[in-house]
């Protein structure tokens, strides 16, 4: 059985992901965002539990670098 979202609004999900609310808006209209919209024509975007807000995404990313620059300092040193 599926994971039930939970669902925010374009503002709110923009600013989870770090991106404008009109491209947000775009995204729904083209089908990359699973959404509904409202009787009134408000956008609920679908957000599960696995996900996560960019600016946490981006702290993972550049973590991820620094490490792989450690491991590739590591590896030079015990090859000489």
């Amino acid at each position: 059985m599926g994971e039930i979202p939970k669902y925010v609004s374009a503002e709110k999900y923009s600013k989870l992901c770090g991106i404008g609310v009109e491209e947000v808006k775009r995204l729904c209209n083209i089908g990359k965002i699973e959404h509904f919209r409202t009787e009134k024509g408000y956008y609920k975007i679908a957000v599960r539990q696995d996900s996560v807000a960019k600016e946490l995404y981006d702290e993972v990313v550049e973590e991820n670098a620094k490490l792989k620059g450690i491991i590739q300092s590591i590896n030079l040193a015990t090859s000489i």
